[in-house]
């Protein structure tokens, strides 16, 4: 299957980059906050890379700032969220997790991840 015929199955998991030395993204027990799944401004989803697209290293890109977490699509999509491939340039595994997000969605998603362990 060509990358423009890939599709993001129910299966997948998300992997969501969030800085791990901002105190408002990570809380102090480790767990990421809710504004680590929360849209910034100008953003029309949010962005993820596919797991199974990539590999951890190219996915967390500054291991000294970011650490990776896991979320199932299958509960994105449970949501009532979409997930849409979105590859960029050097990036073909980019995604995008669109729909209303909202603070409720945001924490949903937070406390609904799994921290990868890498590095």
């Amino acid at each position: 299957m060509s990358s423009s015929e890939e599709k993001i199955s129910i299966d997948d998991r998300l992997l969501r980059r969030v800085q791990f030395l901002h105190p408002s993204f990570i809380k102090e027990d480790g767990t990421p906050a809710s504004s680590s799944f929360t849209l910034k401004k100008g953003e029309n989803g949010l962005s993820v890379d596919v797991e199974r697209l990539t590999d951890y290293d190219k996915s967390i890109q500054d291991s000294s700032r970011f650490r990776l977490y896991a979320l199932k699509a299958s509960y994105t999509q449970e949501l009532g969220l979409d997930n849409v491939l979105d590859p960029i340039e050097g990036n073909s595994a980019h995604a995008l997790i669109k729909g209303n997000f909202n603070r409720s969605i945001s924490r949903k998603l937070a406390a609904n991840c799994e921290k990868i362990l890498y590095p």
